[in-house]
């Protein structure tokens, strides 16, 4: 059975959409609850899981408003794992953020993105 994970928005915590199926993962929100590593544990082990298989694409479409220190830790964890997958598969991140917001998430965008081998990690300013 595909994996499948839908999480509403809180006041701390993101929007969060996982459909293995379609090969697609969402955050949009903000992330600044005090237990990440709980809130994002079964994320993180079903990753672990379906990275190595194989499919098709994967998209992840990240659209933080705002995030804490361990949050900010977190994706990179995860941007990370995807791009040791992406060596031989096509993934591809998108790092939304609005014209609006600060230029810190462009910058952690920057950060991100430099430190990847094979990921397409795209910036897309303007929601």
């Amino acid at each position: 059975m595909a994996y499948f994970l839908e999480k509403e928005r809180t006041k701390t915590t993101p929007y969060i959409l996982v459909d293995e199926v379609n090969g697609y993962m969402k955050f949009e929100g903000e992330s600044y609850l005090e237990d990440i590593v709980d809130f994002y544990k079964d994320i993180g082990e079903w990753l672990e899981i379906f990275l190595p298989t194989d499919f098709e694409k994967f998209t992840f479409d990240c659209a933080m408003e705002y995030f804490n220190s361990s949050t900010a830790k977190l994706l990179y964890n995860i941007m990370k794992l995807l791009d040791k997958n992406a060596v031989d598969k096509k993934i591809v991140v998108n790092w939304i953020v609005s014209d609006e917001d600060d230029d810190m998430l462009v910058e952690c965008g920057e950060d991100f993105r430099d430190d990847m081998e094979y990921l397409k990690f795209e910036i897309i300013i303007g929601k």
